[in-house]
């Protein structure tokens, strides 16, 4: 069967499987020095990353390494054109609120936040984890064949995800690859990655866990750029079998007999020239 021709109209994405070893904490963009929320799922820049280490060979360290520039697939040989849209669990639950203690032993329980040394004084943060056992990376591009390229590259291999976590991606035969138009959504679809808050067109299936929140402040994008980090944050929303508002612009298809989607403005907003 020939490729579709790339198009505007139409993009194909690539889900990739993985077994979760750990609980997932994703760290927040609203975190503090002893508060480490986590997001319910791992933004695409996380994802972004975590694919670029699993199919570049890079050796992955832990540390604060001046001059590191942000890991990006589409900076990657054959995968240019191939964006991250995240990466997300399946029934999932938040763990219970909990302590943990910073590198060092030395605690400071009276002085502020921020008055002690490096590893050093300071509190037992107080953590936020999401607990499930798989995840799936949700991986857009308006071509087939590079993300049949990702796929064998990713499949099999074990890798770090998000804060001292760790995965393993399914060693699956064929890539699980869908085929999306651009239409206005029907409010029957369910959506495949985050959708901004102004799409959302369904409440959760459950009800929201003591700590949780419906909207996040989400990182899509990341570069280095004047000897600091920089992060395109978007107020977004996600969670199991939440659908679009009726007539949001979206990529929709069907699959496992679901209507599903993703949302044109995240899309757009990834392709983007960020100036």
């Amino acid at each position: 069967m020939a490729e579709a021709a790339v198009s505007d109209e139409l993009i194909f994405v690539l889900l990739l499987r993985a077994v979760l070893f750990t609980p997932l904490m994703a760290r927040n963009a609203l975190k503090s020095n002893v508060t480490w929320a986590g997001y319910p799922f791992l933004p695409p820049t996380g994802a972004s990353g975590c694919l670029a280490d699993l199919v570049g060979g890079a050796r992955w360290h832990e540390g604060n390494t001046l001059g590191l520039d942000a890991r990006r697939l589409q900076d990657m040989p054959d995968f240019e054109e191939v964006f991250a849209l995240g990466a997300y669990p399946s029934r999932s639950q938040p763990s219970r609120r909990h302590f943990r203690a910073h590198l060092g032993s030395i605690f400071n329980y009276e002085g502020t936040v921020w008055s002690a040394g490096r590893n050093e004084g300071k509190k037992l943060a107080v953590v936020e984890e999401t607990l499930a056992d798989t995840i799936t990376f949700v991986v857009a591009a308006q071509a087939r064949k590079p993300l049949e390229v990702l796929h064998d590259a990713a499949r099999g291999r074990l890798g770090p995800v998000a804060k001292k976590g760790s995965l393993e991606v399914s060693y699956r035969a064929q890539p699980e690859i869908v085929e999306l138009g651009s239409t206005a959504a029907t409010g029957n679809e369910e959506t495949l990655a985050l959708m901004p808050v102004t799409e959302l067109g369904s409440l959760p299936a459950r009800p929201l866990q003591p700590g949780e929140t419906l909207v996040h402040f989400v990182p899509v994008r990341s570069r280095h750029r004047d000897d600091r980090m920089e992060w395109d944050i978007m107020p977004s929303t996600w969670q199991e079998h939440l659908r679009f508002r009726p007539g949001v612009p979206i990529f929709s298809g069907i699959a496992e007999s679901q209507a599903i989607g993703v949302s044109q403005a995240v899309w757009n907003r990834l392709c983007k020239v960020w100036l």
